[in-house]
């Protein structure tokens, strides 16, 4: 498979997912798109980009005997976050359709809606899926950018373990940067789901 195709592939997924889930994340308050606008087309770029990346993640998998390079790795974990992005992206857009912009709480736990706050109704995963999409793109051109422009100290002084610190460094940025923060700062307050909106204080608030 061509990899210049299928880097453009992740980059058109990763905006697609940005885009989208900006729009569904949308504050109630202000202007915002309608559910019944928002939701079919966010199902259907998000079932795009689950289908797209799909094939070519089982693909790059099958050719992993026969194109065991670093390069390879790099691209097969690209499909990976990519797809798990599209994936966390079609979830949220359906508890959006069954419940709309405003988050009214599902059982009297607290926890339980705070977890399903975090997880399902603001696209926490979805961010961070396509934040460590975005760190992976990063990976790999600079990993093409040395094996070309410097081939020389590259071949002399590559080893394998950079090519897994390059596989884990992704989704490890993705969850320090988008995932934990979200994760403690997520919760439902007065029956809405609000995203990054609890902090312990006003100067942490301020800072993010």
């Amino acid at each position: 498979m061509d990899e210049q195709t299928t880097v453009n592939s992740s980059l058109t997924t990763s905006f697609v997912l940005a885009v989208a889930s900006s729009k569904t994340s949308t504050s109630p308050v202000g202007l915002k798109m309608s559910v019944e606008i928002v939701a079919p087309l966010g199902l259907f770029f998000g079932s795009t980009a689950v289908c797209a990346n799909s094939v070519v993640l089982a693909a790059l998998l099958y050719a992993r005997r026969q194109f065991s390079s670093s390069v390879h790795s790099f691209i097969t974990n690209q499909a990976a976050m990519d797809l798990f992005a599209a994936f966390f992206y079609i979830i949220t857009v359906i508890m959006m359709l069954a419940h709309g912009y405003n988050y009214s709480g599902y059982h009297d736990n607290q926890t339980l809606d705070d977890a399903i706050c975090i997880v399902f109704e603001r696209a926490v995963l979805t961010t961070f899926g396509v934040l460590a999409g975005k760190i992976g793109l990063v990976v790999i051109t600079l990993e093409r950018y040395f094996k070309i422009v410097h081939a020389v100290a590259h071949r002399k002084y590559y080893r394998n373990w950079m090519t897994s610190v390059g596989v884990v460094l992704p989704w490890l940025v993705g969850a320090c940067h988008a995932l934990f923060p979200s994760i403690g700062t997520t919760r439902v307050v007065n029956g809405r789901c609000i995203r990054t909106g609890v902090w312990p204080n006003a100067a942490m608030a301020k800072v993010s």
